[in-house]
C-alpha cells in the first residue's frame, strides 16, 4: 500500500491561484523600475501600496521616543490592550461618525483585515453558508473567505445598475442581493452574510447612507449580518468631476431607528490610508456582544504583536495628528488623482471617474480586438484582456485586470496611482505607446521612455 504522507486536500487546492498569480510571479522576476538604477524596469501599479505620505511617516518615526524593551517582546493581550481598543474607538468616533459612540468593548484588534475577514466568516458562517458580495470587488477577497473558513462565496453582478452606490436604484440593489440569496437557497446554500467594500475596490465610489440603510434592513429582514471592509475610509478626495459623487459614510454611522445594530459590523485596517501594512493591525468593531466574545475564542490565530499594539495606540492616541495627518494627506491624494486623469485623458486612455481609493479603474476595452483569437491557449492565457495585461507586461506596464476582480465588462484594470507616485505619468506614457504599438503606429520597443 502506498503511503501518502503529503498535504490536505483542502491545502492543495489553495495551490491552484490561478492567473493573477502566475502574473505577478512572471512580473515578480522583472526588473522594476529605478529612476537611476533601472530606468527602463517595470512600472507596477498593480498592488494597492501608498507612498504619498513616506516622508510624513519618516519624520514621524524619528520623532517619537523609543518604546520600552517590554513593550516590545512581551506577549500582548489577544485582541488588543486597553490602551488600544480606547484609541481605537477613538479614531473611529471622530472620523467615521458613527450613529451612537463607539466604545472600546466594540473594538477586536487582529493581524490586518485580511485575518479579520477570515475570522469573522468563521464566527459568523457554519462550513458551506454563503457570503453574497457584489462584484467588481477586491480579487483576494473570495480567497480570503474560503481558504480556512470554508463558506461559499457567491459573487452578484451589480453592473447592470446605473447607481449601484447611489441612492437611486436601491430597490434594484435590494432585489438583485435577493434573488441572489434566493437562488444560493434553492440550491441548499444558507447566506449568512452580506460582505461589502466601502470605498469600493476598484471602482473607488462610496455607497450612500440611504443605500446602506436600505441593505441593512434587507440583512436584518433575512437574518443575515452586513459586513464592511472599509479600509480605504480616509482615502476620500475632492475634484471637480467628482464634485457630485457620493462621501464616504461608514455603516457604522447607519441609524438605529429600524435597524437592529447588532448585524452590522465594520472592519478597518492601518495598511492603505496610512501605509503601515507591515504593522499587521486591524480592527473589528461591533456592537454584537456575543458575535464579540464568539470572536475572542480564536484570536489566538489573528494575535498581533506587542510592538504593533503599543505603536498604533500611541499613533492613534493622538487625535490631532492624526487630523493632521489627515487634512495633507487627502489633498496630496486629491493632487495624485488630478495628475493622472490628465494623464490619461491626453494620452487617450477613457477611465472611470472616483471619489476614494488609492486607483481609477481605466477602459481599455477598444484594444481588445487585437487579442482575439479562435480560443485557443496558445498566448498561455484564456482571455483578451489577459493577453492584453501580458502585453503591457512587456511594455514596462503591470495593471490589475478587472476579471481577477469579478469585472463583467473585458478590458477594464485597476490602474494605482499611489504606489510609484513619479512614476504614474510615466507608466502611462508606457501604455499609450503600447497601445500604438498594436495599432500599428510606433515601434515596440518603448521602455526606456
Amino acid at each position: 500500500m502506498m503511503l501518502d504522507f503529503g498535504p490536505s486536500h483542502r491545502a492543495l487546492a489553495s495551490f491552484n491561484q490561478g492567473l493573477a498569480w502566475d502574473l505577478m510571479e512572471k512580473v515578480r522576476q522583472i526588473p522594476h523600475y529605478d529612476p537611476v538604477t533601472e530606468p527602463a524596469g517595470i512600472i507596477d501599479l498593480s498592488g494597492a501600496l501608498n507612498a504619498l505620505m513616506n516622508d510624513w511617516m519618516d519624520e514621524y518615526y524619528i520623532s517619537l521616543p523609543p518604546l520600552h524593551i517590554r513593550l516590545i517582546v512581551d506577549y500582548g493581550p489577544l485582541y488588543g490592550s486597553d490602551q488600544l481598543r480606547s484609541a481605537a474607538a477613538g479614531f473611529f468616533n471622530r472620523f467615521f461618525k458613527p450613529s451612537s459612540p463607539v466604545l472600546p468593548s466594540h473594538v477586536l484588534a487582529g493581524t490586518g483585515v485580511t485575518s479579520l475577514i477570515d475570522l469573522i466568516a468563521w464566527t459568523i458562517c457554519d462550513e458551506g453558508d454563503g457570503v453574497l458580495y457584489p462584484t467588481p470587488n477586491f480579487y483576494m477577497l473570495q480567497t480570503d473567505l474560503t481558504t480556512r473558513a470554508s463558506v461559499t462565496a457567491i459573487s452578484v453582478s451589480t453592473s447592470g445598475l446605473q447607481d449601484s452606490d447611489g441612492g437611486s436604484d436601491i430597490e434594484q440593489l435590494v432585489c438583485t442581493f435577493e434573488d441572489a440569496a434566493a437562488d444560493a437557497e434553492a440550491k441548499g446554500i444558507k447566506c449568512r452574510v452580506l460582505f461589502l467594500c466601502n470605498p469600493q475596490n476598484p471602482t473607488g465610489r462610496c455607497y450612500s447612507p440611504k443605500t446602506l440603510y436600505a441593505l441593512a434592513k434587507w440583512c436584518a429582514r433575512r437574518g443575515m449580518h452586513l459586513v464592511a471592509d472599509e479600509i480605504y475610509a480616509l482615502s476620500t478626495f475632492d475634484h471637480d468631476e467628482n464634485s457630485e459623487m457620493q462621501d464616504f459614510c461608514s455603516v457604522l454611522s447607519i441609524p438605529s431607528d429600524g435597524v437592529s445594530q447588532d448585524n452590522v459590523h465594520c472592519l478597518y485596517g492601518m495598511s492603505k490610508d496610512f501605509n503601515m501594512g507591515g504593522m499587521r493591525m486591524g480592527f473589528l468593531v461591533t456592537r454584537n456582544t456575543e458575535i464579540f466574545n464568539a470572536a475572542t475564542r480564536a484570536t489566538w490565530f489573528t494575535w498581533a504583536t506587542a510592538f504593533s499594539d503599543s505603536f498604533i495606540a500611541r499613533f492613534l492616541g493622538h487625535l490631532e495628528l492624526v487630523e493632521r495627518y489627515r487634512v495633507l494627506y487627502q489633498r496630496r491624494l486629491g493632487e495624485q488623482y488630478a495628475t493622472t486623469i490628465t494623464a490619461l485623458k491626453s494620452n487617450g486612455i477613457p477611465y472611470q471617474r472616483a471619489k476614494a481609493g488609492l486607483f481609477v479603474f481605466i477602459n481599455l476595452s477598444r484594444w481588445l480586438v487585437y487579442f482575439e483569437t479562435d480560443g485557443s491557449l496558445e498566448s498561455g492565457h484564456t482571455t483578451p484582456e489577459l493577453r492584453l495585461c501580458s502585453w503591457l507586461i512587456d511594455h514596462g506596464v503591470f495593471l490589475n485586470a478587472g476579471q481577477f476582480a469579478g469585472s463583467e465588462s473585458p478590458g477594464h484594470f485597476r490602474l494605482v496611482f499611489t504606489e510609484v507616485p513619479d512614476a504614474t505619468v510615466l507608466a502611462i506614457i508606457r501604455m499609450r505607446k503600447a497601445l500604438q504599438a498594436l495599432e500599428g503606429n510606433t515601434p515596440t520597443s518603448d521602455r526606456d521612455i
